[in-house]
């Protein structure tokens, strides 16, 4: 869910600032000193996600560890460049889908909620979640969309897969569009997160779902009512698309 990803994110920063101030020599240099071993500075959990190490010039160094990320250091050229820089932070973290759900009404599915990274502003939202190990985006994306709205869709439109952060990595934002939704008794979806080391978890804060039309999502979106650059992005993919252009 966006909460895991946003908890993981700020617990993985918090460890690596409190790495570079506990580890940090006392010499001019300032330079970071590591443990001389090949596991992780400081590990919380086994991360088991996909990983980019092709970039880096040499083996990256770990710093922190979880079942949700892994925080290292690479060593790496930049495009263009003839300068290294050898203590670039990079974040390989689990790829995620998120979904707009349009109903067989034409009306839009969203969530009005909050999160802990905003501040305690309330946001619209739309169905988010990890794509769990084995497990396909477009699966993914009909699970969460099972398990948070209760609906059962006629199609999945994939809209692209877009990185993250283009320079510390972040994982993958896998974008859909469903459509031609309908409510059902909830009755879970057997998938890869069932399995032993199930990374994501239900959003724990409320969300309260609103049915909205095409012309409330655009003048929502447009105003900047979705908090989230990954909601806003997908939420803008969908409304170029073809389906709801027509």
């Amino acid at each position: 869910s966006a909460l895991t990803f946003l908890t993981g994110v700020l617990a993985g920063g918090f460890l690596v600032a409190l790495l570079f101030v506990l580890q940090k020599t006392s010499g001019s240099t300032g330079s970071l000193q590591l443990k001389a071993s090949s596991d992780c500075q400081i590990s919380l959990g086994k991360y088991r996600g996909n990983e980019y190490t092709a970039g880096s010039l040499s083996t990256p160094k770990c710093l922190v560890d979880s079942k949700f990320m892994k925080v290292s250091l690479h060593e790496v050229k930049l495009p263009g460049s003839d300068s290294v820089i050898n203590d670039w932070l990079w974040v390989d973290y689990h790829d995620r889908v998120n979904v707009l759900s349009q109903t067989t009404t034409n009306e839009f599915l969203v969530f009005e909620q909050t999160k802990y990274a905003l501040e305690g502003r309330s946001s619209l939202a739309i169905v988010g979640g990890i794509v769990e190990p084995k497990e396909d985006p477009k699966e993914t994306a009909r699970r969460e969309v099972d398990e948070e709205l209760h609906q059962n869709c006629k199609d999945f439109i994939f809209l692209g897969r877009y990185r993250t952060d283009v320079n510390r990595g972040v994982g993958w934002l896998n974008s859909f569009l469903a459509v031609g939704c309908e409510t059902h008794e909830h009755d879970k979806i057997a998938s890869a997160s069932d399995e032993a080391g199930q990374v994501g978890a239900a959003d724990s804060e409320t969300q309260v779902v609103k049915r909205i039309s095409l012309k409330d999502l655009h003048e929502a979106y447009q105003a900047g009512k979705f908090l989230e650059v990954q909601w806003t992005a997908t939420i803008g993919l969908a409304l170029q698309h073809a389906k709801l252009k027509n």
